[in-house]
């Protein structure tokens, strides 16, 4: 009996077949696209957000925010440990010492979240309205 083995070739255009395929090609897509969500959150916006809620509090709170996370399926940002400090500039800061305010974990609801990299109007309405609800939630602890 002689065993044979299949032909590189024919193991060649197997493996291309199977790379092309919808099964993999969809997964790998997705991943793709979490990951550069992931990627910019944690560096274009968040910088964008902070100067958002700067600017919302009329520059009188400073915040920073330690990383940013996409929900799994693209449908929420978890901010975590969000800090916001008063700055040294504001008329309640001259009375009295600087306050620090710390949220652990913040979880927002942000259904396109995907669209983030695609269209710079949803970048900004997604910013406005993270924005809107940090401060919301940062007057809740005040």
């Amino acid at each position: 009996m002689v065993c044979r083995f299949p032909e590189k070739k024919f193991l060649k255009n197997w493996l291309k077949a199977l790379m092309l395929s919808p099964g993999v090609l969809f997964p790998a897509g997705y991943i793709l696209v979490y990951l550069s969500t992931h990627i910019y959150l944690n560096v274009e916006f968040k910088k964008t957000l902070s100067q958002c809620i700067s600017q919302a509090t009329g520059n009188t709170w400073q915040v920073s925010i330690k990383s940013l996370k996409p929900g799994l399926i693209l449908d929420s940002v978890t901010l975590n440990h969000i800090e916001f400090t008063q700055t040294k500039g504001s008329e309640q800061n001259i009375q009295t010492p600087a306050q620090t305010i710390t949220i652990q974990s913040l979880n927002i609801p942000c259904p396109d979240l995907e669209k983030l990299l695609f269209s710079h109007t949803e970048r900004v309405s997604s910013t406005k309205a993270v924005c809107e609800k940090i401060l919301a939630e940062e007057h809740l602890f005040q």
